[in-house]
Order: C-alpha cells, then sequence, then structure tokens
C-alpha cells in the first residue's frame, strides 16, 4: 500500500511540475521576436527568443508585389534598411540586397529580411509563433497566404492569427474556423464587444488591462494576451491576475522573473 501511495505521489508532483513548465512558457511572447535584445521580425530574433525559452514569438507579417510573406512592420523599410521603398511594389529577389540589422547594432550587420516559411521551419515543435497580419491597404492575398502555408507546413497547432483589423480576423475565421484568432487593439472599439467577439483571444494594450478585465474575458472563454509590458514589477502584477501571455521586447526579464 506505502509503495503504491508513493507512487502516486511521485506521479502528481511529476504531472504538476509539467503542468507549470506549459504554463511558464506560454506566458511568454517576445516581440518581434524580442525587439530590445535583437533587430526586430529577423531570424537572429526569433533564434534568439527560441534559445532564451520563449513559448511564443510575435511577428508582423507583409505580402511582397509577387505574393511572398515576409516579416516587416513597417510599411517601408525606411527604419529598418536606411529606404524609402514600399514593401507592396517590391517583388522579394528586389528584397534580398537589404540588410535589416545594422540599424539594431553592429553585430547583427548583413541580417536579411526573412521568409515566413523560413522562420515557420526554424522553430517548429520548439516556439510558437504569434502572427500578426499587417494590413498595409495593399495586400492581395495575404490572409489566404498566411492559413495556406500554415497549412502546407502542418503550423495549425503551433500558431495563432491576430491583427488589428477585426475584418480580416474574421475573414480568416470564415475560411477556416477552427485556426486559432486573435483581435489586437489599444483602446475599446465603438461598434463591437470585444467579450463576445468571434475570437480565440484579445490582444490588448496592457494600460486597458486590470484584474477585472482579465476575469470579463476569461468568462466567455477568451485568453488574454497584453503587450508591450517591459518593467518586471508591472511583469508580476499581470502574472498574479492570471493574464494568459505577456508581449515583451525583454524575453529574457520575464522567463528570469518566472
Amino acid at each position: 500500500m506505502r509503495k503504491y501511495l508513493k507512487i502516486l505521489i511521485t506521479t502528481f508532483y511529476v504531472i504538476l511540475f509539467v503542468a507549470c513548465s506549459k504554463v511558464t512558457t506560454s506566458v511568454v511572447t517576445a516581440h518581434r521576436g524580442g525587439a530590445g535584445i535583437a533587430p526586430e521580425n529577423t531570424m537572429a530574433a526569433m533564434k534568439k527568443a527560441l534559445e532564451l525559452g520563449a513559448g511564443f514569438s510575435e511577428l508582423d507579417v507583409q505580402e511582397t508585389s509577387d505574393g511572398v510573406l515576409i516579416l516587416l512592420h513597417d510599411s517601408t523599410l525606411e527604419r529598418t534598411a536606411g529606404v524609402d521603398l514600399n514593401i507592396w511594389e517590391m517583388p522579394y529577389d528586389s528584397l534580398v540586397s537589404y540588410e535589416v540589422g545594422s540599424w539594431f547594432a553592429p553585430e547583427f550587420a548583413g541580417e536579411p529580411i526573412p521568409k515566413l516559411a523560413d522562420v515557420m521551419d526554424a522553430v517548429k515543435g520548439k516556439m510558437k509563433l504569434n502572427i500578426e497580419l499587417k494590413m498595409n491597404g495593399h495586400e492581395k492575398f495575404l490572409i489566404e497566404k498566411v492559413i495556406d502555408l500554415i497549412n502546407e507546413k502542418d503550423f495549425r497547432s503551433e500558431c495563432i492569427i491576430t491583427s488589428f483589423d477585426l475584418s480580416a480576423i474574421k475573414k480568416v475565421r470564415q475560411l477556416d474556423k477552427d485556426l486559432k484568432v486573435g483581435y489586437i487593439f489599444s483602446k475599446y472599439p465603438e461598434d463591437e464587444d470585444v467579450f463576445t467577439a468571434d475570437v480565440d483571444l484579445l490582444s490588448v494594450k496592457y494600460k486597458l488591462v486590470d484584474e477585472e478585465f482579465i476575469r470579463k474575458a476569461h468568462a466567455n472563454n477568451k485568453a488574454v494576451h497584453i503587450w508591450t509590458v517591459n518593467d518586471p514589477e508591472m511583469m508580476k502584477k499581470f502574472i498574479d491576475w492570471g493574464v494568459n501571455s505577456i508581449i515583451t521586447d525583454y524575453p529574457d526579464k520575464l522567463l528570469d522573473l518566472l
């Protein structure tokens, strides 16, 4: 009897440890791969987030003129590559000559603009992705191509799709009701109740979120991801409130806290 009781107790603690480990890593979302520790939306940033042990990496996806899915936050290359060119007017082959690392630090010089497909290959089975659709007003088949790539790479269980554009998220839901989707916002929309919207998660500017917000979202079966939190004391407060994930430029700080 004692032997079996000992086995049961050991099993309980193993299950508890595994469960807590999963919660810990899923809380950490590296913003653009960790924009405070590596050049944003680059393979270097994604690999750094992976090495640190982040559960998620958030990234921004846009479409080149020839339909290739790339990582880029801004609509032009001016800030990260030093050239004022619109991404929707450029085929992918013309982007190869530009690097987006040296603006951040000299050791990242030569860092190329990555394809979403290559990032998926690099992190699959190791870190999940929060794929933000950047709707710049010139996209042609961005939504369809992202869904197709997710299916092609067998990545359905390893990502969520988010956007500030709720109509884009509704289209994702219409095309594939089983993909997890989230609505990003920094202020409450006037024509939508975010707590009853047909989404799986709310990705919210941290200033809007308090304990009551999280309670209400959870009561409506919605996870809460908050952005962008870089202060450890603030991180701790949101963890205590039960937030599902913290999007941060410094995943190392959050991991150290956890």
